[in-house]
C-alpha cells in the first residue's frame, strides 16, 4: 500500500497551522527584542511588537471569519511590513546576520502559509 505524502500545501489549508506558527514566531521575537539597545526599545521594539501583535489579531479574526480573503491580504500586508522592520534592525546593526536569517526564515514560512491559504480559498470560490 502507497503512503500519501502530505506537502505543505495541505497544512497551509489548515487555518490553524498559521496561528501555531506566528505564536512561534511572537515568542522568538519577544526574546529577540530584549538584545535591542535601550534607546530603540520604543521607537523600533514597539513598532515591530504593536506589527506582530495586531497580525495576531488579524490571524484570529481570519479564523472566526466567514468571508476569509481579505483578511489574509491584510495579514500579507503585515508580514511584509514585519520583514522590513527586521531588515531594518539589522541595517542599524541591532540583530547580528544569523539572527536576521532566523528572522525573515520564520516570516517567510508564515508567508508560504499565507500563498497557500490564499490559493486555497480562491480555488474554492471558483467551485
Amino acid at each position: 500500500m502507497v503512503k500519501s505524502r502530505r506537502t505543505m500545501f495541505d497544512n497551509a489549508k489548515n487555518p490553524l497551522i498559521l496561528q501555531t506558527k506566528f505564536e512561534d514566531f511572537q515568542r522568538y521575537t519577544h526574546e529577540a527584542l530584549f538584545q535591542f539597545p535601550k534607546k530603540e526599545r520604543f521607537l523600533l521594539c514597539g513598532q515591530i511588537q504593536t506589527a506582530t501583535d495586531e497580525a495576531m489579531q488579524l490571524i484570529i479574526r481570519f479564523r472566526l471569519k466567514y468571508y476569509k480573503k481579505t483578511t489574509l491580504e491584510d495579514i500579507d500586508i503585515k508580514v511584509g511590513f514585519l520583514r522590513t522592520l527586521v531588515r531594518e534592525a539589522h541595517f542599524f546593526q541591532y540583530i547580528s546576520t544569523g539572527k536576521l536569517g532566523e528572522w525573515i526564515g520564520q516570516l517567510d514560512e508564515i508567508g508560504r502559509i499565507i500563498g497557500g491559504l490564499k490559493k486555497f480559498y480562491s480555488e474554492q470560490g471558483k467551485r
